[in-house]
């Protein structure tokens, strides 16, 4: 079977070879309407600003703001009048993108009348995209002149441009369709243009355009070839070349070429104009320049090292937002350095830490040097911040770490002092999340349970600090063990290298640089695309958040977000129904939540893995309803100190009435049958309910067995054994055949691509869209920021911090209906010394 980019290659060689054989080819005639040429564009392969003369509808594939001059001198022999300047500026604007250009005409000496005068036209375009695959345009354009003949036209050119593949663009354009008058009442000849561009290489590296024009009335014709060449670190080589005069038995050659050289987002031009269909008198030139807010490949940046500041811990997507511009800058060639300047904790999790921490290590084995300066600290900047060649401190911040801690509340005691009764019912010692509302305090097996947590997460810490700081892990852990610290007593204790106020930075990162380097604030560069089309992507589902039956909410005052059931399942259907998509990750960051809110993720997660490769990557939590949808898919990748598991089910509600009574209030409820108020605030549940609750109990946690069992190729025993409610850390996870690899984000997309047939770079389609609700939107307008961290202004900030995480712990009373199986891990407190994180934000 012949590839397709083969395919393409050969489809512009017959189209080439049909356009030079047409009959009856012939000069075509001049007209009023032409503009300064712009060298080497294609009318299929165009998307800059010289598209709103060549091409109106490729103006729709701009991809940024951009101004551009040219200038064009055939020579004085020459008979074609197309020696001028032109003028363009175009903008996009979502899928639709403007733009204004000006052509001055001034014809060679040798031009023939009327085009020997000088004229100007003013050009509108107008062009709007269906995707990246598809645009339609329109150039309005207004001829004026001091010749009569060339005055007072009125043009309309409208461009259709289909690009299928990544290798493969056609174009097809109506000229001056409305036939503009002049002054006299002479109209332009209507024409109509075909092209074809290839890129057999799959990028812009190489591009092979053939096209031509037919004149409606002459009926002659004109075939023009293109080529792109991209230059290593110089720019594009461009030429064209237009075979005239056929029918007369000689093919009169107009040709250009010449280079584009780009530095950053400016572009320089220069070439030669020749061939005797152009300079009868000699041979021409062209010159032009173009300033533009994106860039395209040429001459390297200066080398710099770049500043990333983090003032709010980031939340789930802003954590992978920060991962792709450390990857990005690992890759990027004029980047020999990058600081971090950390002013809260840069990760809100142990297992988001070993993420950021892994994107340190990949800058560092791409060779640049990587600082961090601190402020006041915690454990999650020392972990993150280990991996780096430097450590700075403010040398009156310090390091408020002394180990790692987690909280769990008990509320038993207080909802029996206000004679509120909880009543649930569970599988497994190990379910421990429905004790938090039914005893004082936690059991044995809790203890034992939460202590060996705590001791894994502190054991990840403590291997990742001792390896990047070279200190044995043993001693180590007697150094922080004298935490928290000072500046100066975390220096001494080897756990930072250098003291060094804000307006040091510069002389740090010279001295860790080994000279002077020029810093600069990062942000990603707006570059043109490699490819046509519709290009694969992958697609980053992200669940975050308590699972929830519905759409997607968020509780900004306490800084919680709910993942709905359908917001999810519809995000899954629209990556398994769009084709550009050719890989999904899975991004699981939830604790879990409603049982079946789960099952419909999961099933949407089934169905989509049965149409595309589906990879899972578990982020701080993937526990409880959070493991279940995970196990729809295909490998499941988790860090060490992914917090999942915790397979089990549990099931009731608290029972008001008591506190009602207290208060003097009577609820007087009505029924048609005896348990058709069980689910009731208002009333207890019956023996005889209870033990029916026990068995929905029962079945709902077989169900969830069956699931995981069946995802995962296990046995329901071989499952029962490492569930019944059992928290686990991706390091026992993949010991007990729950996940397949260990790993963070970049190395579950590193699979999906693979798995994907996509390269390295391919985009990256988050899904669901981040939507602010109503009170989201009403607290940013007001400067508020709805999610916090415990040293951020919100709305939570009034609230003192110890209310703020009982107010959390007691989310499941205000978001889960009292009706509804929960498949959900006990809410608790990871906090380090220092290092407490518990809101996240999303800048």
């Amino acid at each position: 079977m012949i590839p397709w980019n083969h395919l393409a290659v050969r489809a512009a060689v017959c189209a080439s070879v049909a356009l030079v054989t047409l009959p009856g080819v012939a000069a075509p005639p001049e007209r009023a309407s032409q503009p300064v040429p712009d060298p080497g564009r294609s009318i299929a392969g165009g998307g800059d600003a010289s598209a709103i003369a060549v091409n109106p509808a490729n103006l729709a594939f701009l991809p940024g703001a951009e101004a551009r001059w040219m200038w064009v001198r055939p020579g004085s022999g020459s008979p074609i009048p197309t020696g001028g300047h032109s003028f363009s500026a175009a903008v996009p604007i979502a899928m639709v993108s403007t733009g204004l250009r000006l052509d001055l005409m001034d014809p060679p000496d040798a031009a023939p009348a009327p085009f020997d005068e000088t004229w100007r036209w003013i050009r509108w375009g107008l062009a709007v995209r269906a995707g990246d695959a598809l645009a339609l345009g329109t150039t309005f354009g207004w001829g004026s002149s001091d010749a009569l003949a060339l005055d007072g036209h009125f043009s309309v050119t409208t461009g259709l441009t289909i690009r299928p593949f990544s290798f493969l663009s056609i174009a097809a354009i109506a000229r001056d369709w409305n036939e503009p008058e002049n002054r006299f009442g002479a109209s332009i000849e209507r024409s109509y243009d075909l092209g074809i561009a290839s890129r057999p290489l799959g990028t812009r590296a190489l591009e092979i355009g053939a096209e031509a024009t037919y004149f409606e009335r002459s009926r002659e014709v004109v075939p023009r070839f293109t080529l792109g060449l991209d230059v290593p670190r110089v720019g594009r080589l461009r030429g064209d070349v237009s075979l005239r005069d056929l029918a007369n038995g000689r093919a009169g050659v107009a040709a250009m070429a010449g280079l584009d050289i780009n530095v950053s987002g400016l572009q320089l031009l220069g070439g030669g104009v020749f061939g005797d269909g152009y300079t009868r008198g000699g041979t021409g030139f062209y010159v032009g320049a173009a300033l533009r807010s994106y860039r395209e490949p040429g001459v390297p940046m200066l080398r710099r090292v770049a500043k990333i500041r983090i003032d709010g811990t980031p939340g789930a997507r802003a954590h992978t937002r920060l991962l792709q511009r450390l990857w990005r800058l690992a890759d990027a060639p004029e980047v020999d350095g990058v600081v971090l300047v950390l002013r809260a904790e840069p990760a809100n999790s142990t297992a988001h830490s070993e993420e950021v921490g892994d994107a340190l290590r990949m800058l560092r084995s791409r060779g640049k040097k990587v600082i961090c300066h601190l402020e006041d600290a915690g454990g999650r900047s020392l972990h993150v911040c280990s991996q780096a060649d430097a450590i700075a401190m403010n040398p009156a911040g310090g390091l408020r770490f002394a180990g790692v801690s987690t909280r769990y509340f008990y509320f038993g005691d207080l909802l029996r002092k206000l004679h509120v009764k909880a009543d649930f019912v569970r599988i497994g010692a190990h379910k421990l999340a429905a004790e938090q509302f039914t005893l004082p305090q936690g059991t044995q097996v809790a203890r034992e349970d939460h202590q060996e947590l705590v001791d894994l997460l502190g054991g990840v810490l403590l291997h990742d600090v001792g390896g990047g700081r070279r200190i044995p892990k043993g001693e180590l852990a007697r150094r922080i063990a004298r935490g928290p610290f000072l500046a100066r007593e975390a220096k001494e204790a080897g756990l930072i290298d250098l003291l060094a106020y804000d307006d040091e930075i510069d002389e740090v990162v010279e001295e860790v640089m080994g000279g002077r380097s020029k810093i600069v604030e990062d942000s990603a560069p707006n570059e043109a695309p490699q490819r046509w089309g519709n290009v694969g992507k992958v697609a980053m589902v992200y669940v975050d958040g308590d699972m929830v039956d519905g759409e997607t909410q968020n509780i900004p005052l306490l800084g919680i977000k709910l993942a709905g059931s359908y917001t999810v399942a519809r995000a899954l259907k629209r990556v398994r129904e769009d084709s550009s998509v050719r890989a999904v990750v899975l991004r699981v960051e939830t604790g879990g939540g409603s049982s079946l809110a789960a099952d419909v993720m999961l099933r949407e997660a089934i169905l989509t893995a049965r149409a595309k490769p589906v990879v899972v990557s578990m982020g701080s939590q993937a526990a409880s309803g959070g493991y279940y949808v995970s196990v729809g898919g295909g490998p499941i990748y988790a860090s060490r100190s992914t917090v999942t598991g915790s397979i089990g089910i549990y099931y009731g509600k608290v029972d008001v009435s008591g506190l009602l009574e207290r208060l003097g209030v009577t609820v007087e409820g009505y029924r048609s049958a005896p348990r058709a108020d069980a689910e009731s605030f208002f009333r207890p549940y019956t023996d005889e309910e209870r033990e029916i609750l026990g068995v929905k109990v029962k079945q709902f946690y077989d169900t969830f067995v069956a699931r995981v069992a069946e995802g995962r190729h296990l046995t329901p025993a071989q499952v029962d054994a490492v569930a019944r409610g059992r928290v686990w850390t991706g390091a026992q996870a993949i010991e007990r055949g729950l996940v397949d690899k260990l790993g963070g984000l970049r190395e579950a997309l590193a699979e999906a691509r693979r798995r994907g047939g996509l390269p390295e770079d391919a985009p990256i389609l988050s899904l669901p869209d981040d939507e602010d609700g109503l009170l989201d939107l009403v607290l940013k307008l007001a400067g508020v920021t709805a999610g916090v961290t415990a040293n951020a202004l919100g709305p939570a900030a009034a609230m003192p911090p110890a209310l703020l995480d009982i107010a959390r712990s007691l989310s499941p009373f205000l978001v889960f209906e009292p009706s509804r199986p929960l498949a959900r891990i006990e809410v608790a407190e990871e906090a380090s010394l220092g290092g407490r994180v518990t809101a996240p934000v999303e800048p």
